[in-house]
């Protein structure tokens, strides 16, 4: 896909669901009082990308068969749609996915279910929500529900979005990046330049 149409995409339904967190939210009121940027937070955010990494890290290495399937879907639908960015433009991606998609399934969505179903449920339902729409296949839509389900909880012990829209961000962007270069092998991997 050409990089301009990746950005346009991402930032119509990225930013889109970052709008429409937004109005569901109730405003940017709403969103302030859910959002505090600070450095103690930043380094949450850090160290609680570490354990999503180890995931990654086990994952390129397991041979249990439906990881070795999801390995193969995510070389041969999600690598090629990516494989031309440059990093700017993955910086770009992961802070829309990051801020966007938090704000939407953990500041909105696992907000009111919480509201109306209770702790556990409410993570529960905004997590799978989370998972069916990440569906790839039935593997990558469990492993978004696992990662939906480790920022949920992570948003509802800290109260804090910024945490779990770093979280999201850091590790998309990292994890983009070493798939691209692993998936380009032996040639230069994500371009650095214009």
């Amino acid at each position: 896909m050409a990089r301009k149409t990746l950005l346009l995409i991402t930032l119509f339904v990225e930013g889109g669901l970052f709008v429409i967190g937004l109005l569901l939210m109730g405003g940017s009121d709403a969103l302030l009082s859910r959002f505090s940027l600070s450095w103690s937070a930043t380094g949450y955010a850090l160290l609680l990308c570490i354990p999503m990494l180890a995931m990654l890290y086990f994952d390129e290495r397991s041979h249990w068969l439906p990881l070795v399937r999801l390995r193969e879907e995510i070389n041969e639908k999600v690598v090629p749609i990516f494989a031309n960015c440059k990093i700017i433009d993955l910086v770009v991606i992961a802070l829309l996915a990051g801020t966007g998609e938090e704000l939407l399934f953990r500041g909105w969505l696992q907000g009111t279910l919480i509201a109306k179903f209770g702790v556990l449920p409410g993570i529960l339902i905004a997590s799978a929500i989370f998972g069916l729409a990440h569906y790839l296949s039935p593997t990558y839509a469990i492993y978004a529900f696992l990662t939906g389900l480790y920022l949920g909880v992570i948003y509802q012990a800290s109260g804090n979005l910024y945490i779990v829209m770093a979280i999201h961000a850091v590790y998309d962007f990292i994890a983009m990046v070493y798939l691209i270069r692993k998936g380009k092998g032996n040639e230069t991997g994500v371009q650095t330049t214009g």
